[in-house]
């Protein structure tokens, strides 16, 4: 977990901008990039997750019954640690879509012709004045896939939380 904690360390825009500026501009360089700064938090949690699963009474009951330790992680540990991840997957799903369209703009992702919503940014910054949709669009693109996502992200929450009462009217 130090590892983890050193990547935490950083400021995952800025550690990815060094890194875009490492390998080059591109799409795979920017999928790369991306990668390599968001899989602490992930990993983070899923560690977290094991850790409190693991102290349940059903998983020391499947223990006590002698039920090998693969039958264990694969049906009692693993199930109860990907809905966390999954809500932190579509959450973190707005956070790689502004990267991507940040490190576009500054020209260290993806490169035109290749359509992306930050390089449309970046061409169309010279005509802010005579022709804004230019601009306007594609941010608006962006804001409301972004919104979507965080959306998307709140409502699977509500929907995986096992805590969660549920009130039936």
């Amino acid at each position: 977990m130090r590892v983890v904690d050193a990547f935490l360390a950083f400021p995952s825009l800025l550690l990815a901008l060094g890194i875009a500026g490492l390998f080059g501009a591109g799409f795979m360089n920017l999928v790369m990039a991306l990668i390599i700064v968001d899989w602490a938090g992930y990993a983070r949690l899923a560690r977290s997750s094991v850790m409190a699963v693991k102290e349940q009474d059903y998983i020391k009951a499947a223990k006590g019954l002698g039920t090998g330790d693969l039958h264990v992680i694969l049906h009692h540990v693993i199930p109860n640690v990907m809905s966390p991840l999954i809500v932190m997957a579509t959450i973190g799903m707005g956070y790689v879509i502004l990267s991507a369209a940040g490190l576009s703009f500054l020209g260290f992702g993806v490169q035109p012709p290749t359509p992306e919503w930050g390089s449309m940014l970046n061409e169309g910054k010279i005509y802010i004045r005579s022709a804004p949709y230019i601009m306007i669009f594609p941010g608006i693109a962006i804001m409301l896939t972004v919104l979507a996502f965080n959306y998307l992200g709140d409502e699977l929450r509500d929907l995986l939380d096992p805590r969660e009462t549920k009130d039936i009217d």
